[in-house]
């Protein structure tokens, strides 16, 4: 605070400043004083103007209401102004937590953006480097079962010669059970190379779809003539329904290995008695395929593993069932690269249907694509 004389009429001044940034007990005692010295500020003026204005003729107690009068407005104002002055430093309290607040929130959003950039490029080399070992491995698989067909088609050919006795009987009778014996797992071993050697060349893309016109119901005929009697032989009745007069466009013979490898899957798993049914009914502006059984069932959390290629469901293996786990992979990629889709609902001890949805070939849309 500083106080200046007038030179004109003698009347004091005040000058009252404050530091920037001084708050708390320290603004309070500053309003306070400033109040006080108000008061007296203006009493004296009160008694000044009361003398100008020639107010003591009118009496002693006029002139000090007068001046009383004065020194109340202003503690009034100083008041307000104290208020005023509360009120604009809890705003600014208020504004000063919120920056610190947004200032936070954005240094932890940065943050988080800034693991998030880094998880998802961890997630792109680790998919890369699975795709890349994936490749590798199917490729791998590839070269080895073009290089072992060739000898296990000698091998099961002898047997074949062994077993018919084309160039003389073989002696004892065991000789005869263990040729066919070779021959079994030849021609078992060489199922499972050819379906290996086929799902690589699904992946690789070196098998290309063909766009062919396929009848819907004599695609059905042609499912129900080639397992009606493995069926029967394994005690379990296969129905085919379902006439729609649609038809198809898509590789042939590739639908048919598909709907083969359900089939197949299915006759293997349900017991004798139970029932594999082959439906066909429109959905939109597709044909839906599926396939249910009776068997043993799926449990839900083995539904996805089921299709990936040498996925085997440990209830099968537990049960004396061979192949590779590789039907249904083959199945799905074949539909995939129809431009349809493959799903899968199982119930254990109740039944799976394997549903395979698929364009019609009157849906102006590219139905089969090149494998990828």
């Amino acid at each position: 605070m500083q106080s200046e004389g007038s030179p004109d009429n003698g009347i004091g001044r005040l000058v009252i400043w404050r530091p920037v940034g001084q708050s708390g007990a320290g603004s309070s005692t500053g309003i306070y004083l400033f109040s006080a010295l108000c008061l007296l500020v203006f009493f004296s003026l009160g008694l000044n103007l009361a003398q100008a204005i020639d107010l003591v003729a009118l009496g002693p107690q006029a002139a000090a209401l007068l001046a009383a009068t004065l020194g109340l407005l202003a503690f009034a104002t100083a008041c307000l102004w104290q208020m005023r002055d509360r009120a604009l430093r809890a705003k600014l309290r208020e504004a000063t937590a919120n920056l610190a607040c947004d200032n936070r929130a954005e240094e932890k959003l940065e943050r988080l953006q800034r693991a998030q950039r880094q998880l998802t490029q961890r997630y792109r080399e680790a998919k890369s480097r699975a795709e890349a070992a994936s490749r590798a491995k199917t490729a791998f698989l590839a070269h080895l079962s073009h290089d072992v067909r060739t000898p296990l088609n000698h091998i099961i050919g002898f047997a074949d010669l062994l077993k018919h006795q084309a160039y003389g009987p073989l002696g004892d009778e065991r000789y005869l059970a263990y040729v066919q014996d070779i021959k079994r797992s030849g021609e078992r071993l060489l199922f499972s190379f050819s379906e290996i050697l086929e799902l690589a060349e699904l992946e690789s893309g070196s098998r290309v779809l063909q766009n062919e016109h396929i009848d819907v119901d004599e695609f059905l005929i042609s499912l129900q003539d080639q397992f009606q009697s493995g069926a029967s032989h394994c005690g379990v009745s296969l129905v085919v329904g379902g006439s729609t007069g649609v038809s198809l466009r898509g590789d042939r013979t590739c639908l048919l290995r598909m709907m083969a490898n359900l089939l197949d899957n299915s006759l293997r798993y349900t017991p004798s008695g139970g029932k594999v049914s082959v439906m066909v009914w429109e959905a939109g502006d597709g044909v839906v395929l599926s396939v249910t059984d009776t068997g043993i069932g799926i449990p839900a959390e083995r539904l996805e593993a089921l299709s990936t290629p040498f996925a085997l469901e440990d209830a099968l293996v537990a049960r004396g069932q061979g192949g590779m786990g590789l039907g249904l992979a083959i199945a799905r990629t074949i539909a995939e690269l129809s431009g349809g889709e493959l799903v899968i609902q199982s119930t254990p001890a109740v039944g799976t249907t394997v549903a395979v949805s698929l364009p019609r070939a009157d849906v102006e849309k590219q139905a089969v694509r090149p494998a990828a």
